[in-house]
């Protein structure tokens, strides 16, 4: 799947959706004071009186996921906040996807192939493409994403991915293509039985 335009435009907004789901996971967790008293102060208000489904700039997102990473969260505590978001994304956001996906066949290549709409509903500006290394693997590459500069981000958007594929095999595999990622863009390898 190629990407939309050969001059993708940065990403300049968010489904607050996206970032209520992380905060709630992360006061899930314990660590909410610790988060808000890593947020900058200039950010902190609109940060937290976010409310879901309205679009906000990605200077905020960007924030959440920086605040985030100070917290210095080890990596299978982040991979379990990943896969908690994509649980409370999948049954909000994402669940008109995942049921047309399901009446076009569960594979993981249904999901990939609704990656677009799904940047769409959750993000404005931005890109995907998506390679097919073989039958049971892809290359996911997002560009134009500003939160790719956070490696909090980046982990947990791995292991977003790796959950949302797993909804449709036996077992999921994530690993991020440091060599391919950039400030503005991440790179994973999706392997999957």
């Amino acid at each position: 799947m190629p990407f939309r335009s050969p001059a993708p435009k940065p990403t300049t907004h968010v489904r607050s959706t996206i970032l209520v789901s992380g905060i709630q996971t992360l006061r899930d967790h314990g660590v909410y004071q610790r988060y808000l008293d890593v947020i900058s102060p200039e950010l902190r208000e609109s940060i937290v009186s976010l409310i879901a489904g309205a679009w906000v700039p990605i200077d905020l997102a960007v924030e959440h996921y920086r605040a985030a990473d100070g917290l210095g969260l080890d990596p299978l505590a982040i991979e379990a906040i990943g896969r908690e978001v994509a649980d409370r994304t999948y049954k909000s956001v994402l669940a008109p996807i995942f049921e047309q996906s399901k009446q076009e066949g569960t594979t993981p290549w249904s999901l990939f192939g609704l990656a677009h709409r799904n940047n769409d509903i959750n993000w404005k500006g931005g890109d995907i493409r998506i390679f097919k290394e073989g039958t049971k693997e892809a290359i996911y590459e997002w560009v134009g994403q500003p939160c790719a500069a956070v490696p909090y981000f980046v982990k947990s958007f791995g292991a977003v991915m790796r959950a949302l594929v797993n909804l449709f095999c036996a077992r999921a595999y994530c690993r991020v293509l440091t060599e391919r990622c950039s400030p503005t863009a991440v790179c994973l390898r999706l392997t999957w039985v």
